[in-house]
């Protein structure tokens, strides 16, 4: 097989790989698929007490992570655990045969499935998914990352960071400081106050945020193949632009009231949006700017 065939045909089985119920078996260079008929799920429960700035952390591998913010002083986990396999009974087996690693100490909780070798297949975790439900009190340093999934937030406080290599990251009416990243999806968040640094990049899509206009921050937003716009409800103060050749930001700098906590955006590919709350939404921007590429003669995407 030539290189740019393997090539294309690896890409294919990790997408097919994220597919539930695919199984993968590669023989002396001969690849198969298969489909799995027998599932098992359960959910495992925990809580734990943290002190405020104290530090919890989930990493996962296949999966979404929903996290809003708790009604107690305690961190709140359901993690809704799936197995597939050839049986039922294998399913069953393998599901019983799950560890869950935990790490906990008084100001510190680290949370991942260890799948073992029973789930590793050409690189992949096969026939395993893990959809974690978190309540967490304010004022924690949380990390939540999933490689395949998308990570939400639902009014969150505190210093927070999402990620994903497959998937989104959204939040909404976010408080706090975030560092929110993706490598194949969109980031997007609401926030309802901006009081810590805010960093948001991407490398395969858009990223998009949406500010109180009395917000104080100090504005970098950049694309490479994209644009750049922002809200003029924002009121943009020593605003600074770089252009591209066909005459789009792609590169915007500048203050927003007093300025203070700094908002880093970024994309490669891909669009950054700055909206005022209640502003004209996004994805209407996003089909202009396609229909302005297509009335150029481009498809979306190439400049």
């Amino acid at each position: 097989m030539a290189p740019n065939s393997f090539r294309l045909l690896f890409a294919g089985l990790a997408v097919v790989a994220l597919l539930p119920g695919c199984d993968i078996k590669v023989d002396d260079g001969n690849v198969s698929l298969g489909v799995s008929h027998g599932r098992a799920s359960d959910e495992w429960v925990r809580s734990y007490t943290l002190p405020k700035g104290g530090s919890f952390e989930i990493a996962n591998q296949n999966g979404e992570i929903v996290v809003k913010r708790g009604e107690s002083s305690e961190v709140k986990v359901t993690a809704h655990r799936e197995v597939s396999a050839g049986s039922d009974e294998e399913a069953q087996t393998r599901l019983k045969n799950l560890k869950m690693r935990e790490e906990v100490t008084p100001d510190r909780v680290f949370i991942e499935a260890q799948s073992g070798d029973s789930f590793q297949r050409v690189g992949f975790v096969e026939g395993l998914a893990v959809r974690y439900e978190v309540e967490v009190p304010d004022g924690l340093t949380a990390t939540f990352k999933t490689m395949n999934g998308t990570v939400r937030l639902d009014g969150v406080n505190g210093r927070i960071t999402a990620g994903t290599t497959n998937g989104n990251v959204t939040g909404n009416g976010i408080t706090g400081a975030v560092q929110g990243s993706s490598v194949n999806g969109s980031v997007s968040v609401n926030f309802d106050e901006v009081s810590g640094e805010v960093q948001l990049t991407t490398v395969n899509g858009a990223v998009r945020v949406e500010l109180p206009p009395s917000a104080d921050v100090e504005l970098h937003a950049t694309t490479v193949n994209g644009s750049v716009s922002v809200d003029d409800k924002l009121a943009l103060a020593d605003r600074l632009d770089n252009r591209s050749g066909f005459g789009r930001p792609t590169n915007v700098s500048g203050r927003l009231n007093k300025g203070g906590a700094r908002l880093t955006l970024q994309t490669t590919n891909g669009p950054v949006r700055v909206s005022a709350q209640g502003g004209a939404g996004q994805d209407d921007d996003e089909r202009d700017e396609r229909g302005r590429r297509g009335r150029r003669g481009r498809p979306p995407g190439q400049f």
